[in-house]
């Protein structure tokens, strides 16, 4: 008998936006990935003899559905996330002549244009397995964060065009042996100097419109598009050291930030590892803060900008993945 312990997630990249595809990945989400929403239209006229408003004049309309897929981002499977949320990528490529394979995934002036189909297989209390599958995914921004003592966490909030009942269970399967990055595993230098942070964070919303309904016999919409400049915003929190980081914020320097975690060993000189640069970034920033009960701490909040050259954001993900 099924339970709870049975929920699964899957996805599957779409080669036509709201045609369910092949549910080809599942992931081990954190959160239920995906609701409904429904919008009532209701007509009330003077018609003598109601006792309240009449079930004939109350229309539910479907406004596709929403929510948020929420990771402990492993060492293994999560290359097609990861060129969902940036939108181009290269790879995996060999390295040299080792099990180690790298993607590279970043920013551009283009929207990322894959949509997806996400199944939520819920287990009823009866122990029944329903599957309930959103498609028309498009991916309207990503966080990715790290704070020590937890492990690196990635979501993904999602718009849906339509969700359904009666698209079949996908086959469950997972990457084998996979492992979360950690905060013990991380390095963060910022303008080049290794720093030592206790919170980082990265989040960037893509500037969708998700709304783009007409009066054309559907009320399904059509796939979001760009209509607004992607922000890129993230925070590092330390302790007051010095006035290093303050004064990059005073200055209005721009500078680069790189978070990196090293993992397992792949082989001999080759570990599983995820690299994120941000070339160009200003600290919004603030001045330090005093405390009775601690050490003196700065938070300094940031904004990743175009340099005109390089990517905004790019990742390099190492691991022993031969496709997305």
């Amino acid at each position: 008998m099924a339970s709870l312990l049975d929920t699964a997630i899957l996805l599957g990249a779409e080669s036509t936006y709201g045609t369910p595809a092949t549910l080809s990945r599942a992931y081990e989400g954190q959160i239920d990935a995906a609701k409904r929403v429904q919008e009532v239209l209701e007509s009330v006229g003077f018609r003598g003899g109601m006792d309240t408003a009449r079930s004939d004049r109350r229309i539910q309309i479907n406004m596709g559905g929403e929510g948020s897929l929420e990771f402990d981002l492993q060492n293994k499977g999560f290359g097609l996330l990861l060129q969902a949320m940036l939108g181009t990528s290269s790879g995996p490529t060999q390295v040299a002549a080792t099990t180690a394979y790298e993607t590279t995934v970043a920013t551009s002036s283009a929207a990322p244009t894959t949509s997806y189909t996400v199944q939520m297989q819920r287990v009823a209390v009866d122990g029944t397995t329903i599957q309930h599958t959103y498609h028309g995914g498009v991916i309207t921004g990503w966080t990715l964060a790290q704070t020590v003592g937890d492990l690196l966490k990635v979501t993904l909030p999602f718009d849906y065009e339509d969700s359904d009942t009666t698209t079949g269970a996908g086959t469950v399967t997972y990457p084998a042996a996979t492992t979360p990055f950690h905060w013990g595993q991380m390095v963060c230098t910022v303008n080049s100097v290794a720093t030592d942070v206790t919170d980082f964070s990265v989040t960037e919303t893509l500037g969708f419109k998700t709304d783009r309904r007409f009066l054309r016999g559907s009320v399904l919409k059509k796939q979001p598009i760009r209509n607004a400049v992607p922000a890129i915003t993230g925070s590092i929190s330390l302790e007051y050291n010095d006035d290093t980081e303050y004064d990059l914020w005073a200055a209005g320097t721009i500078f680069p930030i790189t978070a990196v975690w090293t993992g397992a060993e792949i082989e001999a000189g080759h570990n599983f590892s995820l690299t994120m640069t941000l070339p160009a970034c200003q600290f919004d920033g603030d001045s330090p803060v005093a405390n009775l009960a601690d050490v003196p701490t700065l938070t300094m909040p940031f904004k990743a900008l175009d340099d005109g050259t390089d990517p905004a954001v790019s990742i390099v993900y190492k691991s022993t993945d031969t496709a997305l």
